[in-house]
């Protein structure tokens, strides 16, 4: 009788996902600039669902999720590179890594999510402000402006500092939650969504000001961030990206107060 032994095989385990994460954020990239160029982007943006569309809310909140996960995956997946490769790593050590990893992932792209439904709340109050708000109905820059303001002054505070270096230096986050297991990837892709939320959330909120379907910001904010965290010298863009980010909010309110 032939006994047969499955052997892990550590060099597939440890393969770089880099590749893989590039491939998928240039997809959702892609999808962006056709639905963007289609039109077809608008069914899922905020401002359609709140103010036009009368699709049941289930219907309309998928809508609106597809259209936020594809812009998660063209913005945020290249900044969690350096993560994802140290998590390749140490899975590669255990028999059957793939749980895990798949746990990593779909946890991280649930507090993004969780983030997005909690932004799309506080969007619908904005609306009902300017509804009800004939002063704020005629000076609506005021709202893109300000959200830019709030952004670049986030850029300075403490929070954003210590998320900042917890996103450049994945190994303190490894090494506090990691475990063997999926509860590995449960425990480790939480902890990093959070640090690289508490890292970009304010970033992310001037797309509810823009609109999603905005390309230029998308692209503007994106490479903001991947050089913020995986740059030589991200630490250092902090302060010039919020000095900018202030000034061009204020010279968005100020003339439409004058």
């Amino acid at each position: 009788m032939t006994t047969t032994v499955t052997r892990r095989d550590p060099a597939r385990h440890r393969r770089d996902p880099a590749r893989v994460i590039w491939a998928v954020a240039g997809a959702c990239w892609a999808a962006t600039f056709l639905l963007t160029l289609s039109g077809g982007i608008e069914g899922g943006a905020h401002d359609h669902l709140i103010e036009e569309s009368t699709a049941p809310l289930p219907v309309r909140l998928g809508s609106f999720l597809a259209v936020w996960l594809v812009m998660i995956g063209a913005m945020m997946l290249p900044t969690t590179v350096a993560m994802a490769r140290l998590f390749t790593a140490v899975s590669a050590n255990q028999l059957r890594p793939l749980p895990g990893r798949a746990a990593f992932y779909a946890s991280y792209l649930i507090v993004w999510s969780g983030f997005a439904l909690v932004a799309l709340a506080g969007d619908t109050r904005v609306h009902w402000a300017v509804d009800h708000s004939t002063w704020l109905a005629a000076h609506t820059p005021v709202i893109l402006g300000g959200s830019l303001v709030l952004a670049g002054a986030y850029q300075l505070s403490p929070l954003k500092d210590a998320c900042l270096r917890a996103c450049r230096t994945p190994m303190a986050t490894i090494g506090r939650f990691y475990r063997r297991g999926a509860a590995g990837g449960w425990r480790v892709g939480p902890a990093h969504a959070l640090n690289c939320l508490g890292c970009c959330w304010a970033l992310m909120l001037v797309m509810f000001a823009t609109g999603v379907g905005s390309l230029a910001w998308m692209l503007g904010l994106a490479a903001v961030m991947l050089a913020e965290k995986t740059s030589r010298y991200g630490e250092r863009l902090v302060r010039p990206v919020a000095v900018v980010l202030i000034a061009a909010g204020l010279a968005g309110v100020v003339p439409s107060l004058v």
